[in-house]
């Protein structure tokens, strides 16, 4: 087996999609493409293809994934969403969801979870995820963003912010205003439920998802740092374009109705796609946790 070179380990957890990922790339390829494209390091990145039923390929996928564990050769993992539910039983979940458990969220690597990739971690971690009452949130979406993430010591989520020009007191100057709202594609109608996990603070809320995203944070005896995980409900690595055709591939399937269909069409059309100010906190996330395994 010919090892890869250090790298961020992207878990692709859905299957390809007709029609769309021909023209936009996986699910890995969209996260691959955030980080890049709004970043300054320079990660490797190595996609593991993991939602598979064929028992021989998933065998395959996993030796490459220990082997790349085992010779220290991951420096943080990345993953993906899915049409699939957190909470299913299918055979590459149920090993999926123990490999998470017993092995990824134990290694001290930072681990980041897009959509289902956040349902799936909070979901190993206790909580209760299942369908929303409220059914679809979908387009882009207005977030409230909770002021404790921007508390935390070394946050990365100090890149949510803007420059804006200050007169206080006749004085004029330039300031770094932090978002308190952020709007992000959304593309689920499952929620994780109830509260989150110990040493974990959530990240937002909109009126469909109380839960918008996990942080973990130190518990105080010094075994966990800030921020080692982080979830987000929602999908930075989405362009406008491909949210605008995953809605109509929604609609096409009956997965939407034309009201749900056309009112989330004019908001992702309207509203200011921030998904790569996202990028930008994923990729200080990685870049500050790879930095402090350099200085240990």
């Amino acid at each position: 087996m010919i090892l890869p070179p250090p790298h961020i380990a992207v878990l692709v957890l859905d299957t390809p999609i007709q029609g769309i990922t021909e023209k936009y790339g996986d699910f890995g390829d969209n996260t691959i493409d955030l980080i890049k494209n709004t970043g300054t390091t320079s990660f490797n990145f190595v996609k593991y293809q993991l939602n598979t039923e064929d028992p021989e390929q998933l065998e395959k996928v996993y030796e490459e994934l220990y082997s790349a564990v085992h010779n220290h050769l991951i420096e943080g993992f990345a993953l993906t969403g899915s049409r699939s539910d957190a909470f299913s039983t299918l055979p590459w979940l149920v090993k999926f969801k123990s490999v998470l458990k017993n092995t990824i969220l134990k290694l001290d690597k930072p681990v980041v979870g897009l959509c289902f990739g956040h349902q799936v971690i909070a979901s190993v971690l206790g909580c209760k995820v299942d369908r929303s009452n409220d059914g679809w949130e979908v387009g882009i979406t207005t977030i409230s963003i909770n002021d404790d993430i921007y508390k935390l010591k070394d946050s990365p989520f100090t890149e949510l912010s803007q420059t804006e020009n200050i007169d206080d007191a006749g004085q004029d100057y330039d300031a770094a205003v932090l978002f308190d709202h952020l709007n992000l594609v959304e593309s689920h109608r499952d929620v994780v439920l109830g509260g989150l996990p110990t040493d974990f603070i959530n990240f937002g809320s909109t009126s469909k998802c109380s839960i918008q995203g996990m942080v973990s944070i130190d518990n105080g005896d010094g075994n966990k740092r800030n921020c080692r995980v982080i979830t987000f409900q929602g999908h930075p690595e989405f362009t406008t374009d491909l949210a605008l055709d995953l809605l109509k591939y929604k609609f096409d399937a009956g997965l939407l109705n034309e009201k749900e269909y056309e009112k989330a069409k004019y908001h992702t059309s309207s509203l200011n796609n921030q998904g790569n100010l996202i990028g930008k906190v994923i990729n200080k996330f990685l870049f500050n946790e790879a930095h402090t395994k350099e200085e240990a």
